[in-house]
């Protein structure tokens, strides 16, 4: 069995209502993506409300830094993409907001049960839609004139 090559990410940031947003997303161009959505018809929102954040939203250094065992524990079980695939990581207004598509036969509870559980000192909050057309990817891509 050939193991799939790990993709590389893309990092990106702006403005948006006067605040600087932070993207980070696969290397995968949005034309790509057509091909992807039947894989992957269920949208997995997770939102971690930051601790230490800055005036402008964005997280103290130090702190992020701190995270890595976290943003690594909700991103690192996709990186083969049979279960699933991150679309999108937004860090905006003291939120990092990871968006993960995926397969319909993932146990998206028991997955966020056990980030739960490691990382209880942390205020993460998910929700799980249909979303067969990647409305909202699409809707970054637009907004954000992602490739």
């Amino acid at each position: 069995m050939t193991e799939k090559k790990a993709r590389t990410w893309l990092n990106a940031s702006t403005k948006h209502e006067g605040f600087p947003i932070y993207f980070r997303r696969p290397d995968i161009r949005v034309s790509e993506f057509e091909g992807l959505r039947p894989q992957y018809p269920v949208l997995l929102a997770i939102k971690h409300q930051l601790s230490h954040v800055k005036d402008n939203g964005l997280p103290v250094a130090a702190y992020n830094k701190l995270l890595a065992p976290l943003d690594a524990a909700l991103v690192e079980p996709f990186r083969d993409e049979s279960d699933g695939l991150v679309a999108l990581v937004e860090t905006f207004a003291g939120k990092r907001t990871y968006y993960i598509y995926l397969a319909p036969t993932f146990d998206a509870q028991q997955f966020m049960s056990s980030i739960a559980s490691k990382f209880q000192q942390e205020s993460i909050s998910w929700k799980l839609h249909d979303d067969p057309t990647w409305r909202l990817f699409n809707g970054y891509a637009a907004d954000f004139q992602f490739a």
